[in-house]
C-alpha cells in the first residue's frame, strides 16, 4: 500500500513518504480505518510528521511513552 502511494523503502519495514499533505492524509486514513483494527501486540506503526513536529502511533508503539511499573 505504501509503495503504491509514492513511499520509498529505506529498510525492510521503514518507509519514507515525500508527497503532498493530501496523499499523506489519505495514507493515515487508510491506516486508521483499515489496518489499525488488525494490529496486534507485535505490530508498531509510528508516523513522524517532520514539518509539523507531530508523531502518530498505532499498535504496540502507543505504549512506548507510558510509564510501566513492574513488581
Amino acid at each position: 500500500m505504501l509503495t503504491k502511494n509514492g513511499a520509498i523503502r529505506l529498510q525492510f519495514s521503514v518507509y519514507e513518504v515525500n508527497n503532498t499533505s493530501r496523499v499523506i492524509d489519505n495514507i493515515i486514513v487508510k491506516i486508521e480505518n483499515g489496518f489499525s483494527k488488525h494490529f496486534s501486540g507485535a505490530d508498531s506503526v509510528v508516523i513522524f510528521d517532520i514539518g509539523n513536529a507531530k508523531i502518530k502511533k498505532y499498535g504496540n508503539a502507543i505504549h512506548r511513552d507510558c510509564d510501566v511499573v513492574y513488581f
